[in-house]
């Protein structure tokens, strides 16, 4: 590969948002690479493959190799607490020790950085993960230790929390939650949705539209932000519009109290406001309802 430092790298790149990320830079005619650790992408695209090892060598490697001036840090694990720390934490140090120095370095984080529950999460406002006492805990303390590193450590860099993302994979597959949604919906199952725990739906192609446009030269902000749809919403209210849209009977979605499930610990509000963001951005990000349009 011709090394002109132009090029954009996406770490974890042949996962459901990253691959979706690597998709919408190549639509832009980006020099995108990205690295995989089993699988390629069904896109022709120079890729790296990317064991994960708690060693730098690879990584170190790759980068002095494609000099990139963007990195865009998508790798995601939600397996024991080892791995986790390992990818949020550890990749990340790794990959900044060895970024080119004017590199911008994008970090993409998750609204399991917050644990209170209060919701409607602004940008400024500082993750308290360590409050959460569901299975998230661990994978929201990761992620948020992942964004002091990078604050800390790289100030060209842009952190983006996002929610509960869904669409369609660069297989043009639907992520295995929204998929079991619609196949239960269509074959007349009784779907249980939460109407006491709040989200911010995110379209996966809306995310990564979002993405490829701080990508572009003229981009100037650095800091974080919520790239996530613009709708507050409950699991119930969210399942019934899905229903809707794909011809399905809204009344096979039943109220489910969060108190009574396995997931009580869990906050009751995990939205983002993305009203901050969305002054920075030229790219819409959608209601539910618009959302819909792309799922169906």
């Amino acid at each position: 590969m011709q090394n002109n430092h132009r090029n954009i790298l996406v770490i974890g790149g042949s996962g459901f948002v990253g691959g979706r990320i690597v998709q919408a830079l190549a639509d832009k005619r980006r020099d995108v690479v990205y690295t995989y650790a089993t699988h390629k992408i069904p896109l022709d695209i120079h890729a790296y493959p990317l064991r994960i090892t708690p060693t730098s060598g690879a990584l170190k490697s790759i980068l002095a190799d494609i000099n990139p001036h963007i990195v865009i840090y998508c790798a995601v694990n939600y397996g024991d607490e080892t791995t986790q720390r390992l990818i949020n934490i550890e990749g990340v140090k790794r990959t900044i020790s060895h970024l080119p120095s004017d590199a911008l370095f994008i970090y993409l984080s998750t609204n399991a950085v917050f644990g209170n529950g209060r919701g409607a999460y602004r940008e400024d406002e500082t993750p308290d993960a360590h409050l959460r006492t569901d299975s998230y805990r661990i994978y929201g303390t990761t992620k948020a230790e992942g964004e002091r590193i990078t604050r800390k450590h790289w100030a060209n860099s842009i952190i983006i929390r996002t929610d509960t993302v869904n669409g369609r994979d660069v297989w043009g597959r639907f992520n295995p939650r929204l998929e079991s949604q619609i196949q239960q919906l269509k074959q007349g199952e009784i779907v249980s949705r939460f109407v006491d725990r709040y989200i911010s739906p995110t379209l996966v192609d809306n995310l990564a539209e979002a993405i490829a446009e701080i990508c572009e030269p003229d981009f100037q902000y650095r800091g974080v932000l919520h790239i996530a749809g613009s709708e507050r919403i409950t699991d119930y209210e969210y399942a019934r519009i899905l229903a809707r849209h794909i011809g399905a009977d809204e009344n096979l979605v039943h109220a489910q109290h969060i108190a009574d499930t396995p997931m009580k610990n869990a906050p009751r509000d995990a939205s983002l406001s993305v009203e901050f963001t969305q002054t920075l951005l030229k790219t819409r990000l959608l209601t539910v309802e618009q959302q819909m349009q792309h799922i169906k």
